[in-house]
């Protein structure tokens, strides 16, 4: 398993439970999405993260979808865009991020999906400044194939919380 998908499960493990773990802080709730922080390893993580307003199809068992943008202080890692859809992803499957007339193929790997190139990631999250809707298309590994629509009301200022949390200035 690799770093980046240990880390994110890490994350989204601790969003779903967070009563349990003292250590999740709310940073501010903006519309549909909030702002998080956490200390993995002694390392300070914040992050933009919501939940979808809807999902397709409605009655399918699976775990919350979620959309992630991260930032890693010590490491110098920021504006990591990764997204959740409840479910192990199809092998060698991409998912499908539609914004505005455009579209952002994410790799898989497990139950995690994200952008390997981080000009995307930047070009990505601009449009979800300027836009107020998003949907996400994906495919999970028994063959079903889901779409999730996230509501982006909110996203900037909890990208910009969760940006100053972790020292990273505009």
């Amino acid at each position: 398993m690799s770093i980046r998908i240990l880390f994110f499960s890490i994350i989204c493990l601790l969003s779903f439970e967070q009563k349990m773990f003292a250590q999740i802080k709310l940073d501010g709730q903006f519309k549909n999405w909030t702002a998080q922080n956490t200390s993995i390893n002694g390392q300070q993580v914040c992050y933009a993260v919501s939940s979808p307003v809807a999902s397709d199809p409605k009655n399918l068992n699976r775990a919350e979808s979620r959309i992630f943008v991260s930032f890693r202080s010590n490491d110098k890692i920021q504006n990591e865009i990764s997204i959740t859809s409840g479910y192990n992803y199809k092998a060698s499957s991409k998912v499908n991020f539609a914004i505005q007339k455009k579209e952002f193929n994410f790799e898989t790997e497990d139950n995690f999906a994200w952008l390997i190139k981080y000009e995307e990631e930047i070009s990505l999250i601009e449009l979800m400044r300027k836009s107020t809707q998003a949907k996400v298309s994906a495919t999970s590994a028994s063959g079903t194939k889901t779409t999730d629509t996230f509501s982006l009301n909110g996203f900037s200022d909890a990208y910009e919380t969760a940006k100053k949390k972790c020292n990273f200035i505009s």
